[in-house]
Parts: C-alpha cells; structure tokens; sequence
C-alpha cells in the first residue's frame, strides 16, 4: 500500500472515530463505579443520592450592618421568589407561611397531638391540666399571628395546633425575631432560605443567578441608605468559585504544557511537522479506546476518560522512538529498516505494557476494570499505528538535528563513564536502598476525597460564617430508613427518631431534624383520634374547667363534635405536594426500590452509641458521608496499588520469557521498579501523603518506566543501539515531565498529585536507563555474547 492511502486512510480515521465519539459521548460520574461489593454499593449509592438531593440545592443568604437589614433581607427575597432559578425563599415566619400551616393542619390536629396518645391524651384532661389549657387560650386569642383565631378557638380549646406549631418551631430552619423575620442568634443579620430549581454544579444556570442576585442587592443597598453586608452559603457559590479557579488553573498548566512541549520538539527536531507526526498515534490510541467504550451497554465514567488523558503520556513513547532511531540512523537504512530494527522492542514494550493494565481488570472494583481495559485497547492500537501509519507520513531521510547529536554524545560520555567508575552504581544502589528503608515506613496515605479540590478559600470562608449564624444541621452526617412506600417509611421513622431522641437527651447528638416533626403515618394519626375519642366525660371537663376560667358554657362543644365527626382524614404525602410546605417532603425521598426517610443531625459526638441503638431495626443505618467515601477511596487506593505491584510482577514474567534470562528480564523492569518504589520512599521522606490519584498515576510510572528497561536492555550489543535508545529516552522524559510537571504547578492537589507522581517517578525510571545498559553490557560480556 502506498504512502499516499495510508495517509488518506489515517484521515478518514480519525474523522469516522471523531464524529462517532461525539454522536455517542454520555459520562457516569457515580462513586459507585468505583465500590467493590453490592451492599457497599448500595450504602454508598444511598448516601450520595442523600447528599446529592434537594437538600443540597440549599442557600442561605445573610444581610447584615445597617439597622434596616430586615427590610432588605424581605425585599432581596421577595425578588427571589420570582426569579427562575428558584424554587422557593423563606424570610421567616410570617402570617403567610403560618397560614400555609393552618390549612394543613388545624383540621388535622386531632391526629397530630401526641407522639404516645394511649398516655398522655389521657392526661390532657386532668383537672389541672384542662385549667392550664384555658389560661393559655386566653394568651393565644390575644398574641396568635393568625387572623380569625377568635373564631377557631371554640374548636381548639387544649391548644393542640400550638403544639403542632411548637414541634415544628423547634426544627425549623433559624431563630424568627419579634418580626417574624428569622435572624442570627445574635440579631445582628437577618436571614434568606432557599432553594435552587437545578443542581448546585450546573454552573452554567448558577451565575446568571448568583450575578442577578448580586446586582438585586447592590439596588437595594443604595436604596435603603447603604452599609449593607450580604454573605451567602451554598454549595453553588462554591462550585462556581471554585470551577472558575480550577479552569484558570487547567488554562495555565495547558498554556505551559503546550510551550513548553512544542518549544522541545523545535529544539530537539526542527520540525513542526514531526510534533504532529507524534501527536497523532495517542490521539488514535485514545480516540479507538474511546468510541469502544461508548459502543458498549454501560455507560463510560468520568474517570476512566481523564485516565484516558494520562495514557497519552505512556503511549507517544512510541513514535519518538521511531523518529529518534530513524533520524540518527537514516543514513543507513530506510524508514521500513528502521521499524523492522525497533519493531521487537516496541512489541514487547506495549505487549507488557498492556498486560500490566490488564491486570487491573482482577479488581473488585468496577471502575478499575474499565480503566484496564480501555487502555488494553488504546495502546495496542498506538503501536499499530507506530508500525504501520507513521512511517506513511516520514520523509525517507531525515538529518539528525545538532540536539539530537548532542544528546546521544551525553550519553556515549555516560555510560563510559559508568563503566569506568562502577562504584556509582554501588553508590546509586546504596542511596536507593536507605531511601526505601527510610521512606516506605513513613508514608502516608491521605483517603479523605476532599483533600482532593481545594475550594475557593474566600467563598468558603464566607460560607462557614454564615453556617455558624445558622446553627444548621451537618448534611453529610444523617440516619436513614428505607422501606418499600411512604407509609412504612414513616412508621419506621418514628421508631428512629424515638431513638434518636433518646441519644440527643443523653448528649450524643446536638440537634435532630426529621420529617417526624411535620408528618406521622397513619396508624399513629388514628391512634390519636382513637385517644380523644375513649376519654370519659370528654366534654363535660372541658366546660367545667374552662366555666371556671370565665368562658360561657358550651363554648368548646364544637371541639367534641369534630373528634367524633372529623372533616378531613389522616395527614398524608401528597398533601404536601405543591403547597407552600412542600419542602417537608425533601426528608423523604423515593429511591428505585423505594422510599428512604432521612434524619440530619448536628454535632454527632459519639457515632458508635447512635449506631447501637438503631442496631436492632431493620433497614435502618447510621451514614457519616465522609467516612463512607474516604472508606471507599482507600480502598481504591489499596487495590489500585495492590494491581501495581501485580503488574510489575506480570511485566517481570513475560520479559523474563522473552529474554530467557532472569537477569535481563529484571533488568528490563529495573527502571519501572525503581520509579515505583523509589518516588514513594521520596513522598515517605518529605512527608507528601499519596492518595487515590497518586495510586493510579503509578500505572503510568510502571508502564513508562517497563517501555525504558526494554529499548536500554534490547539496545545492548547492537551497534550504536544503546546511544539511540538512551537519547530517544531522553526526548521522551523531556516531554512527559513538561505535561506532568505543569500539573505539579495547579493549586488543585488532584492534579498535583499526578503532576508530582508521574513527573518524579519518571524521573528516577530515567536516572535508571543508563545503569541497566552498564549492567546488561557487563552481563553480556560475561557471557561471551556480546557482538
């Protein structure tokens, strides 16, 4: 096939493979994928659907300085509650919102009143009790926030709406001034609530609101005399904030990166052209791997992609070893001699390569399957178009450039010196060792997955200070019970917070907010009505105990009359649908297989004595977000590092096959070996923890450094083989340590962590390369093999 089709077919290629990746292009971003067992799964996919839900789409705004505060807090939320973005704003506890309550549940109070009506309703008709219960009403006619109270009165005469009130005031989202409006707990701000109509991470719908927001106050700032301070909380305003800093951060490592590497390949080659020749064959390694995985039933995750990414770093070795060999030795041969001379190091380089991430699809982890696999597929076809496209696109001679020359003369001076002075090895071996001993027993693993994004620190400074005015309740820490409809739900909710109560009056939780206080389930409503109803003499206590306080008699006889006939039924789910209330329902939500009713709690001080008393109840589970996530991202780590070790261990075997000497096949896993290991005795040392990110980024140090071993032990005994492969190792290193090292620059630890994993690990791969070929000469010599 001539040159001139190959290239057309490189074309069309990469068009098909473009254009179908786009059409098919779907991510999963669930932790799931990464979580080795079922009922692991299920906790954590039921915790981040919690976290994740309505009650993260939260806001809280703060006005506070000038003495008008209130005013502008009911004004910005008053704008608020028509803007788009938002689903629904609470400024307090006005005769609106008390309203709202009363509709739902006056004519319901009857079913509301006690949490253990066979005991107590019996009590609320004691002589003393029914006398407190008319001196009260007397404060009520006067002081209730609700019109027409006079008139409800006779039907209410125990107070058993205010008790309805008061058990959901104890919950409700902040302290409400003499004003109605809520307030700090010092009353120096007043306060907003509420919630977005998307998710806090769609950024796109989050600015246009978070800047109308911001213009809306600066109006009413100027407005009402100015001195005005506005401070906001919410997982959107830190998201935004902290996508802005993360994309200026990627836009300045990218910038660096792309300098930095076509400024190389002028240096090095000359020639744009080659930077293109090289770019090409991960691009297709990558975009092959890619529209496989999205051909397949299960949706491509998010990380598997950006591993993608970093694969590019392993397989453009190939073609630079291609066009470094070609360049010094074009003279001699031609393009297709010189891939027939490299073709058996390249081979076998890819060949463990693979094998080394194909032992990633051993984990017990989803995600680390799909990342073996997907780049089991980009590398072979790297090679393939190393092989078979690349050489279409190489003119038949190429002059070395006076770089090129320079470094292979470096490197004819190293390793002669090597030779010469063999105790630098010993040296080299010694530092190595004390490295490992010192370092490996220091190191430290960091699983905490928000160690992984630095939030912007402003925003999340000015988030804090508005969550400590709240007092409000920690999302990620909540007791959940699932159950197969809301009606089981709830029952089982009942019995869980009787239990969480119990643990807040003996101080191992600071504060309980649960559906409970706004909704029961119908079995514990009819046993209320039941109550009311089996009470001797009902109404004849009352009206003697309310005569005595001055109410004329039969004032209170419609109060009997609806226990016995009651106008509405039970309080149920869908009543709270499209009221003003509906938020209540944020505590219960529907799942795939069903309903989970969640508990959030504040200051948990002792988690383990809160698990043991929801122990015994089925399908009832204590979740601290945090540590199920770091849970899961430790063992990642740890599996992720175990397939490391298993890679090298497989990469060692097949070398050791092919070679047919264990010397060599060690010596062709030295560099890998020492990269591995020898960065993570150096993070041991200087204290750098290694997290998940790091683990994986090892592959990539195991697989560039195995790629080194090989081209420096096949180069021993051919003739100017060792200078080739030692300068082609050379432009290599430059290369990946300007992408990896521009990522140690970001001020996110994510992609420092890669940056600084990847970076040193090929580093000490490198230092290696000139040691294995000294070694491999020895070796050679000894053998009388050497030619």
């Amino acid at each position: 096939m001539s040159p001139s089709t190959i290239r057309r077919i490189v074309f069309c290629f990469f068009a098909v493979l473009c254009a179908y990746s786009l059409v098919r292009f779907e991510l999963n971003h669930g932790l799931t994928h990464f979580i080795p067992s079922e009922h692991e799964a299920e906790l954590v996919e039921l915790s981040l659907e919690l976290v994740q839900s309505r009650l993260s789409r939260r806001m809280v705004l703060s006005v506070g300085g000038a003495p008008h505060r209130d005013k502008v807090a009911h004004a910005l939320g008053g704008y608020l509650a028509s803007h788009p973005e938002v689903a629904w704003v609470e400024t307090g506890f006005h005769e609106d919102r008390a309203r709202a309550f009363f509709e739902i549940y006056f004519d319901r109070r009857f079913y509301l009143a006690s949490d253990d009506p066979s005991r107590e309703i019996p009590k609320f008709f004691e002589t003393d009790e029914l006398l407190r219960a008319a001196d009260q009403l007397k404060t009520r006619l006067v002081g209730s926030p609700i019109r027409g109270a006079s008139q409800t009165a006779s039907e209410d005469p125990l107070g058993l709406f205010e008790r309805i009130l008061d058990r959901v005031r104890q919950v409700q989202l902040a302290p409400t001034g003499k004003n109605g409006n809520f307030a700090s707990d010092d009353g120096e701000h007043a306060l907003v609530f509420l919630e977005l109509t998307s998710s806090p991470f769609d950024s796109e719908r989050q600015k246009p609101l978070l800047h109308d927001l911001q213009v809306e106050f600066d109006r009413l700032d100027a407005l009402y005399g100015g001195g005005f301070v506005l401070e906001q909380s919410g997982v959107n305003r830190i998201s935004v904030a902290t996508e802005r800093s993360v994309r200026s951060d990627i836009f300045f490592v990218s910038t660096v990166s792309i300098i930095f590497v076509c400024g190389l390949f002028l240096l090095v080659y000359g020639s744009f052209r080659q930077l293109a020749i090289v770019a090409m064959v991960p691009a297709a390694g990558f975009l092959s791997a890619l529209a496989i995985a999205l051909s397949l039933p299960d949706t491509l995750h998010g990380i598997t992609l950006a591993f993608g990414f970093v694969l590019l770093g392993v397989t453009i070795d190939y073609p630079i070893h291609l066009l470094n060999h070609h360049a010094l030795r074009s003279a001699q041969r031609s393009v297709t001699a010189t891939v027939r001379r490299i073709q058996p190091s390249l081979v076998l380089s890819a060949a463990t390569t693979t094998l080394a991430f194909l032992s990633l699809a051993l984990s017990e982890f989803p995600g680390l399957r799909e990342m073996g696999i997907f780049a089991a597929i980009g590398v072979p076809v790297a090679l393939g178009f190393t092989l078979y496209a690349v050489p279409a696109f190489l003119p038949v001679e190429i002059t070395p450039s006076a770089a090129q020359e320079v470094l292979a003369r470096t490197f004819v001076r190293i390793v002669e010196g090597l030779e010469a002075h063999r105790g630098l090895l010993v040296g080299a071996g010694v530092v190595l060792c004390l490295v490992l001993v010192l370092g490996l027993p220091q190191l430290r693993w960091a699983d905490d997955p928000s160690n992984l994004m630095n939030p912007d620190p402003t925003a999340f400074a000015e988030s804090e200070r508005v969550r400590e005015r709240v007092g409000g309740f920690d999302s990620g820490q909540f007791a959940v019970g699932l159950a197969p409809n809301p009606q089981a739900a709830l029952s089982l909710n009942e019995e869980i917070h009787a239990r969480l109560e119990e643990a807040r009056l003996a101080g191992e939780v600071g504060g309980v907010n649960s559906i409970h206080a706004f909704l029961w389930s119908e079995e514990r409503q009819l046993e209320n009505l039941a109550a009311f109803r089996q009470v001797d003499q009902r109404d004849t206590r009352i009206d003697s105990a309310f005569q005595s306080r001055g109410f004329r008699p039969g004032a209170f006889d419609a109060f009997g009359n609806d226990i016995d006939t009651p106008s509405r039924e039970p309080l149920r789910v869908e009543d709270f649908e499209n009221s003003s209330l509906a938020r209540v329902l944020d505590l219960l939500v529907e799942m795939e297989d069903g309903f989970a009713v969640v508990t959030h709690l504040q200051e948990v001080s002792s988690p383990g004595s809160v698990r043991a008393r929801l122990s015994d109840l089925e399908n009832a589970y204590l979740i601290d977000h945090e540590k199920i996530v770091a849970d899961v991202y430790r063992g990642y780590r740890e599996s992720t590092t175990w397939m490391v070790g298993l890679g090298s261990a497989v990469a060692f075997c097949v070398l050791g096959v092919r070679y047919r000497n264990p010397l060599r096949g060690l010596l062709a896993v030295l560099p890998a070996a020492v990269g591995t290991l020898g960065v993570l005795g150096l993070f041991g040392l200087s204290g750098h923890p290694v997290n998940v990110i790091g683990a994986v980024s090892l592959l990539v140090v195991l697989g560039m450094g195995v790629d080194y071993g090989i081209f420096c032990v096949d180069s021993v005994g051919k003739t100017g083989g060792a200078v080739s492969a030692l300068s082609s190792l050379v432009i290599s290193w430059l290369t990946s340590v300007f992408v990896f090292g521009a990522l140690a620059l970001s001020g996110q630890p994510a992609l420092q962590s890669i940056g600084l994993t990847a970076s040193v690990g090929i580093s000490l791969s490198l230092l290696a390369a000139p040691c294995v070929v000294v070694i491999a000469r020895s070796s050679l010599r000894a053998s009388g093999e050497e030619r």
